[in-house]
C-alpha cells in the first residue's frame, strides 16, 4: 500500500513537471512559427510534423531534471504532511521508502530509451522527405587484398563518380595497382563502371589499361551507403555497436561512435542518479523548512549536470578526452555529490 502510494504520487509530479516543460516549449514553437502556420492546411500540418519531431528530443533533455524535481517534491510533501514522519516510525527504511521511485524510475528510463532510438528515427525517416540530388560526403575505405578506396561524389539514386583505389603489397612496401573509374552504378549483386583506367606498376615500369566497362560482384568492395546516414546518436545501441566494428574495419574515424554507444549507456544511470541527489536534497532542506529552496537548487543542479554532459561530449566527440571519460564523468561526479548528500543527511 505505502509503494503504490509513494509510486503514485511521484508519477502525478513527474507527469505535472513534464506536461509543464512540454508545455512551454510548444506554446513558444508555435508563437514562433505563428506567421506561417495558419497560411493553408499542407503548412500546418508541416508544422504537426516538425513539432511532434521536437518531442523526442525535449524528452532526452527534461527527463533527468525532472525526475529530480519529482522526487523533491514527493518527499517534501510527505514531510510536509507528516507522512514521512509516520512511515518511518512504523519501521520502513530510506531505502524501501525510495524503492517505488527508482523502479518507476526505471520505466521512464526504458521510455526515454524507445523514444530516442525507436520513435525519433521512425517518425524522421517517415515524415522527413530525402533530398534525392543531394550530394553525399566523399568516403575514404579500406578493402580487402591491402586496397584503398576513395569514392568521390555519391548520389541517393546509386551512382558514383570520381571512384579511385590503390593496391600495394606489405614486402617489400609498394603501389601496385591504382585505378581511376569516371562513373558507376550499383546493381542487385554488383557494381558497373564506366571509363576505368588501370595504372599497372611493375618491374620499375608503368602499364596502363582502358576499360569501357568493368563490372565487379559487391563483395569484393567495401559498402558504399546512397542514405543520408543517421546520426549515431538516434540508433539502437545494438545497431550503433555493429556500426562501429563495421566502419572500424573499413579504416573509418569511429571517435563520436565510441563515445554516442557510451553516453546510451550512461543515460538511464543520469535518471537514477538525480533521484538520489532528490533524495538528499529533501532531506536536507525539509528539516529547516526549505522545500522551495530545495527545488531552485534541483533547477541549477539539474541545468548544471546537463551543461557539463554537453561539454564532455563535444569534447569526447573532437577526440580530446577519451570516449568514457566523455560520457560519464557527469555521472561520476554528479553522483559522488549524491552519495554526500545522503550520507550526511543519513537518509
Amino acid at each position: 500500500m505505502i509503494s503504490k502510494y509513494i509510486a503514485s504520487e511521484f508519477i502525478r509530479y513527474f507527469l505535472l513537471f513534464l506536461s509543464a516543460f512540454v508545455l512551454m516549449t510548444m506554446i513558444g514553437n508555435f508563437f514562433g512559427n505563428l506567421s506561417g502556420i495558419f497560411s493553408d492546411w499542407l503548412s500546418f500540418l508541416v508544422f504537426i510534423k516538425e513539432t511532434a519531431l521536437l518531442l523526442p528530443l525535449l524528452f532526452e533533455l527534461i527527463i533527468p531534471i525532472t525526475v529530480l524535481l519529482a522526487t523533491v517534491s514527493t518527499f517534501s510533501t510527505f514531510n510536509k504532511n507528516a507522512e514521512l514522519t509516520a512511515m518511518r516510525s512504523s519501521g520502513i527504511g530510506g531505502w524501501r521508502l525510495a524503492f517505488p521511485v527508482l523502479a518507476i524510475s526505471a520505466l521512464i528510463a526504458v521510455f526515454a530509451y524507445l523514444s530516442q532510438n525507436y520513435a525519433y528515427t521512425w517518425m524522421h525517416q517517415t515524415w522527413v522527405k530525402p533530398d534525392n540530388t543531394a550530394r553525399l560526403m566523399p568516403l575514404w575505405k579500406v578493402g580487402e587484398e591491402q586496397s584503398i578506396f576513395y569514392f568521390g561524389d555519391r548520389r541517393q539514386e546509386g551512382r558514383l563518380s570520381s571512384i579511385t583505389s590503390f593496391q600495394w603489397q606489405k614486402n617489400p612496401f609498394q603501389l601496385v595497382e591504382k585505378t581511376e573509374i569516371e562513373s558507376g552504378k550499383q546493381q542487385e549483386q554488383s557494381w558497373v563502371f564506366q571509363n576505368v583506367q588501370k595504372h599497372l606498376f611493375q618491374d620499375e615500369n608503368i602499364q596502363l589499361k582502358y576499360l569501357d566497362q568493368w563490372q565487379i560482384e559487391k563483395e569484393k568492395l567495401p559498402t558504399v551507403s546512397f542514405e543520408i546516414p543517421t546520426s549515431p546518436h538516434h540508433k539502437p545501441i545494438f545497431d550503433l555497436y555493429e556500426d562501429t566494428l563495421k566502419l572500424q574495419s573499413e579504416g573509418q574515424d569511429v571517435t563520436q561512435h565510441r563515445v554516442e554507444l557510451l553516453q546510451k549507456t550512461a543515460y538511464p544511470f543520469q535518471i537514477f542518479i538525480m533521484v538520489l541527489i532528490g533524495l538528499g536534497l529533501s532531506a536536507s532542506y525539509n528539516r529547516r523548512g526549505m522545500a522551495a529552496e530545495s527545488l531552485a537548487i534541483s533547477c541549477l543542479l539539474g541545468i548544471l549536470f546537463w551543461m557539463l554532459n554537453q561539454i564532455t561530449l563535444a569534447v569526447g566527440g573532437a577526440g580530446l578526452i577519451t570516449p568514457f571519460f566523455a560520457a560519464w564523468s557527469g555521472n561520476i561526479i554528479f553522483l559522488v555529490l549524491a552519495l554526500c548528500l545522503i550520507s550526511y543527511n543519513r537518509v
